[in-house]
């Protein structure tokens, strides 16, 4: 077994590191996780206890992870941002929890270059987040999300985060393959997106959403709401999955219109209750 380990790297005991692996000085990763072959390591990057790291993964700079996320071979995290002009600014990608993330996905770092054209994105980018730490230049996925292959999540974006109790699944946000998510996307908690679906910089899609496959996002959309296409069509069925109340639904709702989207972009027609599974 070959591999390059550089002086200065912390590494837990019951760490498992494959062939021809690179950790940079300043790493750390945690005890019983698994770095597989031809991984690739950087100096800033911090992983938590019990991780799968695939094959050929890439951690670039600020990376903080979790603790039993499963990475799957050739994603690249923490890279900087896609924007012109801001192609060179490095923040921080921050991982949490029990996730799993496919073959081929990229997780672009935040940058902060929208603080002064658009102040009202900083109470946006705190909410759900402690208040003593700055998050403005983070990209942020929370727990318990299910990442398919060949998704993109650009700057700033935040999945998974959201006021919903866990559900009675094992994963609460679900991408499915070949999605899209442009930066200073708000993807709460307990939404799921169709293979293929495009969403657009600035909008925010509320708790308990649902897109079909191959669906355009332009505008924010209410939690528990269904798009199809570009259209909502009506109240999403993942209510069911987490057991909420009409009450609760219309509290939520509620909440998304006054704080937890961004404000940028103006809302999808609003279809209220039109199926039974929110009639609780």
């Amino acid at each position: 077994m070959y591999e390059i380990i550089e002086e200065g790297a912390q590494i837990a005991p019951n760490v498992q590191i494959g062939n021809y692996c690179i950790i940079k000085s300043g790493a750390k990763i945690g005890k019983n996780s698994i770095i597989d072959d031809y991984a690739f390591i950087d100096s800033q990057v911090e992983i938590g206890e019990g991780n799968y790291i695939g094959k050929f993964v890439h951690l670039h700079g600020r990376v903080t992870i979790g603790e039993n996320n499963h990475i799957e071979s050739h994603s690249v995290i923490g890279l900087p941002s896609k924007h012109i002009g801001y192609h060179s600014y490095q923040g921080s990608v921050i991982i949490g929890n029990n996730n799993f993330i496919g073959n081929h996905c990229g997780i672009d770092c935040g940058n902060n270059h929208l603080s002064d054209k658009h102040p009202e994105l900083k109470t946006y980018l705190a909410i759900d987040l402690p208040s003593n730490k700055n998050y403005e230049d983070s990209t942020i996925i929370g727990d318990r999300c299910y990442i398919l292959n060949n998704v993109s999540i650009h700057h700033n974006c935040r999945v998974g985060l959201g006021c919903l109790p866990n559900g009675n699944k094992e994963y609460d946000t679900i991408i499915c393959a070949g999605s899209c998510l442009n930066g200073f996307v708000q993807l709460r908690k307990g939404s799921e997106l169709g293979s293929g679906t495009y969403i657009r910089e600035f909008t925010s899609l509320g708790e308990g959403c649902y897109t079909a496959m191959l669906s355009h996002i332009v505008k924010d959309v209410l939690p528990f709401s269904c798009i199809r296409g570009n259209k909502n069509i009506g109240d999403s069925k993942l209510v069911n999955n987490f057991n909420c109340t009409k009450e609760q639904i219309i509290k939520l709702r509620k909440d998304f219109l006054d704080k937890k989207r961004s404000g940028i972009l103006n809302l999808y027609d609003n279809l209220f209750f039109s199926n039974n599974p929110t009639e609780k």
